[in-house]
């Protein structure tokens, strides 16, 4: 993974990592070696951008909607999972003004009920539900030191931001934009 994981002690040293990677200058992180996916690289200078004000994103997606690779419908719901310091001035900001769009905002790893982000032929494919196990950061994040992953667990703030409208891709990503302005 290299030390430039290990180096990262604060949230806001991931963030920065984090838009490294994103932009192709660091290796993965824990089993995200890959890079970003083709269906997201037009949502780069937003994550990039959420990454470097200290909102480190873990998963996102486009809102879509139309036949996918295998020729199957295909539905996504913008969605962005992301990580913030719970004393970043920015969180409440976010919160606020993804609110005002219309989005759906879950703080926290305890999901209410199901939510469905992608379905394929109308057969769920990704969802939230339930709640994450107690060890998830640290498989998440193995690539961090001690004290990067302490940091997570103490001050971290998860939030899952979802556009309830199937195939929407213009009112998530805005918004977050504008928020961090």
């Amino acid at each position: 993974m290299g030390s430039v994981w290990r180096d990262a002690r604060t949230i806001a040293d991931i963030g920065q990592v984090m838009a490294r990677w994103l932009t192709g200058e660091v290796r993965g992180w824990s089993g995200h070696d890959d890079g970003v996916d083709s269906e997201t690289r037009h949502l780069l200078p937003t994550l990039v951008a959420l990454n470097r004000a200290g909102i480190v994103t873990t998963n996102s997606q486009p809102g879509e909607v139309g036949a996918g690779y295998d020729g199957a419908h295909w539905r996504q719901r913008a969605f962005l999972a992301a990580i913030i310091d719970d004393r970043n001035p920015l969180l409440d900001r976010v919160i606020r003004t993804a609110s005002s769009a219309g989005m759906t905002v879950i703080r926290g790893n305890k999901y209410p009920g199901l939510t469905v982000l992608t379905d394929r032929n109308g057969e769920p494919q990704m969802a939230l539900a339930g709640s994450l196990p107690r060890n998830h950061l640290a498989r998440e994040w193995s690539c961090l030191s001690g004290a990067g992953l302490r940091e997570l667990r103490k001050q971290g703030a998860v939030l899952h931001i979802i556009d309830p409208v199937w195939g929407r891709d213009d009112r998530l990503w805005p918004a977050l934009a504008n928020a961090i302005r």
